[in-house]
């Protein structure tokens, strides 16, 4: 059941995902208006690209340094985790 309530989520999901980029591609092509590109604005465009490029990979490693640390500490746990011994039933 859970594989197919996973399946029918992934496909909504990839709709949702490929719909809005279609559309995209095909107004773009619908569109012939042909515009001069000013370098200015393409250095901006990539200068903003970067910075966002670069935040992202600060995010990531923050994340990664998290799940590490979280990942030692539940080691850690399952290393104290000990059986508790010493119970005896009563007869």
């Amino acid at each position: 059941m859970v594989d197919v309530l996973n399946t029918f989520v992934a496909i909504i999901l990839s709709v949702v995902a490929l719909t809005p980029i279609f559309l995209l591609v095909t107004l773009l092509n619908r569109s012939k208006i042909s515009q001069g590109t000013d370098p200015a604005v393409i250095k901006r465009l990539e200068d903003m690209d970067t910075t966002i490029a670069t935040d992202t990979n600060i995010a990531l490693e923050t994340v990664s340094a998290k799940l590490e640390d979280l990942e030692l500490r539940l080691a850690d746990l399952e290393d104290q985790r000990t059986t508790v011994s010493g119970f005896k039933s009563k007869k």
